[in-house]
């Protein structure tokens, strides 16, 4: 589904729902703040991500939630559900289970391993990712992009290549631009269908900057895990297993996106990094 003008209205509602994850979901706001009725918004919202939009924030809130309590042991489970927007702890046991199918304590004590959903996986040796992996504090990007939802694996490189090359048709100069991939969650606890994933160029200039088809959005500045590659593909699961849950110094942090950056070198052939998003333990 190409995106329209108002389409890009509802990647900013979206953006909005994530900043607000703790926050009551007042639909009619929502959809007022898009320019659409209640009934409207939620008809096209469902077209667009397969999800009513009081689901679709159920579900974030979950995942948000299954972030840290992976990441963050020291917060106590009813302070998460609290942050999540979940009124009662009750509440917020009966949805998880609902959603990963196990309670939120044996989500924390390490049932999240049993639920990652990510294509098979051969590991790296030991340490062999780890010892390429530098701390670095990016500065924030300005991204134009598409959103596509529900989309995963080789049927999720296949449309980011689609938009490639549409937008180099647009403007000579493109190929020479940095691409930015987004996971505003850890793509490990998403379930297919619920896969949102932005792609898109940084910066300004040119025939594309000034399509209204495409949603604007900032990557944050900070600290983020690098992972330089060039001519390969690695993963972000590579990085937390072979880095993350390894050293003492670092956590994630679950508040900024995971993101992706590439670019063709002299021969054509892709080159860039993986950066997760971290914070001092």
């Amino acid at each position: 589904m190409k995106p329209t003008t108002r389409v890009s209205r509802l990647y900013e509602v979206m953006d909005l729902m994530l900043d607000s994850v703790g926050d009551p979901l007042a639909l009619k706001s929502l959809a007022a703040s898009a320019s659409y009725s209640s009934f409207h918004f939620d008809r096209i919202f469902r077209a667009l991500t397969g999800f009513s939009a009081v689901e679709y924030q159920r579900k974030r809130r979950l995942r948000r939630a299954a972030h840290l309590l992976r990441h963050e042991p020291d917060v106590p489970v009813g302070r998460i559900a609290q942050d999540c927007g979940f009124p009662s702890n009750a509440a917020f046991a009966k949805a998880f289970k609902q959603q990963f199918a196990m309670s939120a304590k044996a989500w924390r004590e390490g049932g999240w391993r049993a639920y990652m959903i990510l294509a098979p996986y051969c590991p790296p040796s030991p340490g062999t990712v780890a010892a390429r992996i530098a701390v670095r504090s990016l500065p924030a990007v300005t991204l134009r992009y598409q959103r596509f939802f529900g989309q995963s694996g080789a049927a999720l490189s296949s449309a980011c290549n689609d938009f490639i090359r549409e937008r180099e048709q647009l403007e000579d100069t493109l190929p020479a631009l940095s691409w930015y991939g987004v996971f505003d969650e850890d793509p490990g606890f998403t379930g297919e269908r619920e896969y949102c994933y932005d792609f898109g160029f940084g910066g300004f200039g040119g025939a594309n900057a000034d399509d209204p088809c495409l949603g604007l959005r900032v990557l944050p500045a900070g600290s983020y895990a690098c992972l330089d590659f060039h001519n390969e593909w690695p993963r972000f699961r590579s990085m937390y297993e072979d880095w993350l849950d390894r050293q003492a110094l670092w956590r994630l942090d679950a508040t900024r996106p995971h993101i992706q950056k590439v670019e063709r070198d002299a021969e054509g052939r892709w080159r860039g990094w993986l950066a997760l998003p971290v914070k001092k333990r």
